[in-house]
């Protein structure tokens, strides 16, 4: 038998008849015109030298030799689409694929410990490799695909790369609990007379305080500037600096005692935290599995 003239399409006729016992309704199962129905139907009987179906009053019977193909063919398929199918191509709950994921503090201590909890539950095999957000080839990492996955607050990686909005974030002001100056709330005044600590990766939000006090006529005083949301924690507990951050990591470190959190004096809007990747990772399969795993990690905080 020559096996060229055989395609899936008429495998898949084959099947949907046998289904339906009706051209017309295997026809419509398959979303195909009748008479391109009966062309396939035709070709397989010529190819198999057998009529395969024979049209009675209860509609399409199968012959002998389409029953004895029917199970087998039908086997066909399914292995065919389970092998095609997403979820076959990575098994997660059975994979060690390992993923590399850049991120901030903002994001190991918000997002991370939900992905990982996620992770032993459905994907104890899966492991991630972590990196800052600044590490400073993560644009031609994220090219090579040496980096999977980039979580954050990245505007100069939405040009080029794909991006898709995980959380909104808003802000508010951290002190230790007993500071000495601040009462019931922070004045746009106080604020602006403390003395304050920054995060060296959220000078978009550095920026947003220093033009809002400046529309006051005011200013502040930068003591330090350090380089994670755990630095602010450590030094506003046991100084009287004060900060302020995203309200998600706020609440992370609030469990550590002897914070304080407080509404910002200024409007300072509010941040998307995205998911950044490469376009060459659209369709892998992996990467479609990772990213709609944050999606709904995120979407739970």
């Amino acid at each position: 038998m020559n096996f060229r003239g055989v395609d899936l399409n008429l495998l898949a006729v084959f099947d949907a008849i046998l289904r339906e016992g009706s051209i017309t309704r295997a026809a419509e199962r398959l979303e195909m015109s009748q008479p391109a129905t009966s062309n396939a139907l035709n070709r397989l009987r010529e190819i198999l030298h057998d009529p395969l179906f024979v049209r009675q009053a209860r509609g399409m019977t199968p012959t002998p030799r389409a029953r004895q193909l029917a199970g087998p063919i039908r086997e066909a398929l399914t292995l065919i689409r389970h092998t095609l199918s997403e979820q076959w191509l990575f098994d997660y709950a059975n994979s060690a694929h390992r993923f590399r994921l850049a991120m901030s503090d903002y994001g190991d201590s918000v997002i991370l410990p939900r992905l990982l909890e996620h992770l032993a539950r459905v994907a104890p095999g899966v492991h991630l490799d972590v990196v800052a957000s600044e590490h400073p080839a993560l644009a031609q990492e994220l090219r090579g695909g040496d980096i999977d996955l980039t979580i954050g607050n990245r505007d100069d990686l939405e040009r080029e790369f794909r991006s898709e909005p995980l959380l909104v974030e808003q802000f508010v002001c951290v002190a230790r609990a007993d500071h000495p100056e601040i009462r019931d709330r922070l004045t746009t005044e106080l604020f602006a007379e403390l003395r304050h600590v920054d995060v060296s990766h959220t000078r978009y939000l550095s920026r947003r305080i220093d033009d809002g006090l400046a529309a006051e006529g005011l200013e502040r005083a930068v003591a330090a500037v350090v380089p994670s949301f755990l630095s602010v924690a450590s030094i506003v507990t046991t100084t009287d600096l004060v900060a302020t951050i995203p309200w998600r990591a706020a609440q992370a470190f609030s469990g550590m005692g002897g914070l304080r959190l407080l509404p910002p004096p200024l409007a300072l809007g509010d941040a998307a935290v995205s998911q950044y990747w490469h376009s060459n990772t659209d369709n892998d399969p992996a990467s479609q599995w990772l990213r709609r795993t944050v999606r709904t990690i995120c979407q739970q905080l």
